[in-house]
């Protein structure tokens, strides 16, 4: 039996060597494309724990530590002109959030001790950023219930001194629509001052127990 004859068509050779090119070339651009996604995806958003990481190393750098508080969810923290805070942390399906700020001090007294007659010591000036603030989250009224914290209280948290500030917020997209907040400043000489603020839509009970569970995550070191 004659075997039948295969032939070749040598004339589409180049044809299908031009779409195996231009099919590679498309191959080639999509990874690309995909690289160049990820990495801007990468610059963009910070890895998971970098922000913890961030703001321990502040509270490091004035001699102070945190403690994850139990339940909470990590929140991007709302950046702007009346409460620069550096971490936030909410707590899911409760209405309430924390937002925590750093402030150093180490810099105001290198500056002082060179400048004594000119300037103010540093460690008095914690109550009136604390106050300035209390009032721009205020708003119009900037009316605010103020209270020095015990020094039963202040040695619990290794702090030489603190207040705490109760108010009702201006309505504000910076503050989630928010109705109420506590801010608890805390400070050590020398080294820096913690400002928390605890934001909710209740001022009852339900309020001061979430305040609660952050009694134990914040400390300054002996």
């Amino acid at each position: 039996m004659k075997k039948p004859t295969i032939v070749i068509d040598r004339t589409d050779i180049p044809r299908r060597k031009m779409y195996l090119k231009k099919g590679s070339i498309f191959i080639s651009l999509l990874f690309s494309l995909f690289v160049f996604a990820t990495m801007a995806i990468a610059m963009q958003s910070p890895p998971p724990g970098h922000e913890l990481k961030v703001f321990k190393e502040l509270l490091t750098n004035i001699n102070a530590y945190f403690v994850f508080p139990e339940g909470f969810n990590e929140v991007k923290p709302i950046k702007n002109e009346k409460f620069p805070c550096q971490y936030a942390l909410q707590l899911p399906d409760n209405d309430f959030e924390i937002r925590f700020q750093v402030n150093q001090l180490k810099s105001e007294w290198r500056n002082y001790e060179q400048e004594k007659g000119d300037r103010t010591n540093p460690d008095s000036l914690y109550n009136k950023q604390a106050i300035a603030e209390a009032k721009s989250l205020a708003g119009t009224d900037g009316k605010y219930f103020a209270r020095n914290i015990p020094p039963s209280v202040l040695q619990q948290y290794n702090a030489d001194l603190g207040k705490s500030y109760f108010l009702t917020l201006a309505d504000s997209p910076e503050t989630n629509h928010y109705q109420y907040a506590l801010m608890v400043v805390l400070q050590k000489n020398h080294d820096g001052n913690i400002i928390v603020v605890c934001f909710g839509n209740e001022r009852g009970p339900a309020f001061f127990k979430n305040i609660n569970k952050l009694k134990d995550c914040l400390k300054f070191n002996n």
